[in-house]
């Protein structure tokens, strides 16, 4: 209870005592000590006093004891006053004097409950602000959780995809996505006149080189050849792949190349390259074979001048490696007539 007049804080004081332990404070630095010190359920001020008005110290007394029931008394009718008191002080009650004596332990007591309830109500609040916090983090975790799972399923999707369309030896494409891929050149090629090119490969003597070094070094040298078709090598003549040059594996040591855009001259020049690099590649064990080194016979057919579809073009290519093959292996066959 804070007052700058003795009479009436001890006239307050009596009413309120039957109800209330009650601590007077003659101003409003004094109360403000007294709430520094203790909790209170309310505080109730004369607004007129002397240093401090009594909105000022219910404003303070807000941040100081934000729980406790803001009660103002005046005598001032002034529209002012009661919108400080509501717009700064958040009272919960004003009373004008002369005071209801009878009727103000009532009122107080409604006060000090509305207070606890807003109090109450506020816990509850940040009580549910700081779970919707919270939920929102799990949220997000499990947005990133989701993010994350979904990034890798999508890349074992797409090494699945790859290894349906990859040999697992060389790397290369497989027989499955060579027939699509030559399928699919022929028709982009028929729409816009376009030449394609086709190469089929096949190591020369292969079984005499695996039954002599066994199987594992068998599968080196066409992972090897699989990396030179693809431009490696160090042989000093390079291959110069191109992004559209696709190479595949068409089973055991056959190997295919799909040239597109490519005359027959540039097939030519392109085999013959593929030949003389994989001859002079320091294959493990390439002095054993018959040709002193590891070589491959090549058929060359292009499109639409030895076939004008897949499965013809195929057949010239492969006639082609047979004659490759019959004339002395390490060589490249097109043709006759053409190169």
């Amino acid at each position: 209870m804070v007052d700058d007049d003795d009479d009436i804080v001890w006239m307050l004081t009596a009413v309120l005592r039957k109800h209330f332990d009650v601590v007077n404070a003659s101003s409003g630095l004094l109360a403000l000590k007294e709430l520094e010190r203790s909790d209170f359920a309310a505080v109730i001020t004369d607004h007129m006093m002397p240093g401090m008005t009594g909105v000022e110290l219910l404003d303070r007394s807000l941040a100081l004891r934000p729980a406790a029931a803001r009660v103002l008394l005046t005598a001032s009718d002034r529209v002012q006053v009661f919108r400080e008191a509501v717009n700064q002080a958040r009272v919960h009650r004003f009373l004008t004097k002369p005071l209801p004596l009878k009727e103000l332990p009532k009122i107080v007591g409604e006060a000090i409950r509305e207070a606890e309830l807003e109090h109450e109500n506020s816990l509850l609040v940040a009580e549910l602000e700081a779970k919707n916090a919270e939920l929102n983090r799990a949220n997000e975790r499990l947005e990133e959780d989701v993010r994350q799972r979904t990034r890798e399923l999508q890349e074992a999707v797409d090494k699945l995809e790859e290894l349906a369309l990859k040999d697992g030896l060389t790397g290369l494409f497989n027989h499955r996505y060579l027939q699509e891929a030559l399928e699919a050149e022929i028709a982009r090629a028929g729409r816009h006149g376009h030449p394609v090119g086709l190469l089929f490969l096949d190591v020369d003597n292969f079984k005499l080189y695996n039954d002599a070094n066994g199987h594992p070094a068998g599968d080196r040298v066409l992972r090897e050849i699989g990396w030179l078709l693809t431009g490696g090598g160090d042989s000093g003549i390079p291959l110069q792949a191109r992004r559209s040059d696709i190479a595949a594996r068409y089973g055991g040591e056959e190997f295919v190349m799909i040239l597109p855009e490519t005359s027959l001259e540039g097939v030519l020049t392109k085999a013959e390259r593929i030949r003389r690099a994989i001859a002079e590649h320091p294959f493990e064990h390439r002095e054993k074979q018959p040709l002193g080194c590891v070589s491959v016979s090549i058929g060359a057919a292009v499109f639409p001048e030895h076939g004008d579809n897949k499965q013809s073009l195929i057949d010239v290519a492969d006639r082609e490696l047979y004659r490759a093959k019959h004339g002395g292996r390490n060589r490249v066959c097109a043709p006759e007539g053409t190169g």
